[in-house]
């Protein structure tokens, strides 16, 4: 009797983490996708200031699907054209704020607000504030965005 409850303690102990180490490993997933999606976030403002289109063009998925900040629909060729074409000129972009939900192994959206200075076509400088969510999906190994909703928001007085 006296191996038995020792034996009965662990088998009760065993049973009773087990449950917990996939959740230990899905939430380190999890850590790792959020610093991943949180860094490809920063690489895209970073390429709209180095206007890397092609570095950008990496990042959108062909399918991708979005509201710019005036709320008009959007595909990626679309972005891209509009931010090639647009007639302000970056100066910096900083993303603050960010979020991140994963849904699942390959499934998650980012959402934050960025902060961008820019000069418009005279050259007077002005700084500008959007909130977005992007919707984050790993394809064949490489986590693109597929879905993007942006809001700008009002200039402080």
């Amino acid at each position: 009797m006296k191996l038995f409850s020792p034996l009965l303690v662990v088998t009760i102990l065993a049973f009773g983490i087990a449950p917990c180490a996939p959740a230990q490993e899905n939430s380190a997933g999890s850590s790792a996708v959020e610093a991943n999606l949180k860094q490809m976030e920063d690489a895209w403002v970073k390429a709209l200031v180095n206007k890397d289109y092609p570095a950008l063009g990496n990042m959108v998925a062909d399918d991708f699907a979005g509201f710019n900040p005036k709320g008009k629909y959007v595909t990626k060729s679309q972005l891209l054209d509009g931010l090639k074409n647009q007639p302000n000129t970056l100066s910096s972009s900083t993303n603050k704020n960010m979020e991140v939900h994963v849904y699942g192994p390959n499934l998650a959206t980012v959402f934050g607000t960025t902060t961008e200075k820019r000069k418009d076509k005279d050259g007077k400088q002005f700084t500008s504030s959007n909130t977005w969510v992007d919707t984050w999906m790993e394809r064949n190994g490489k986590w693109q965005c597929i879905a993007e909703g942006v809001i700008e928001l009002p200039t402080k007085k």
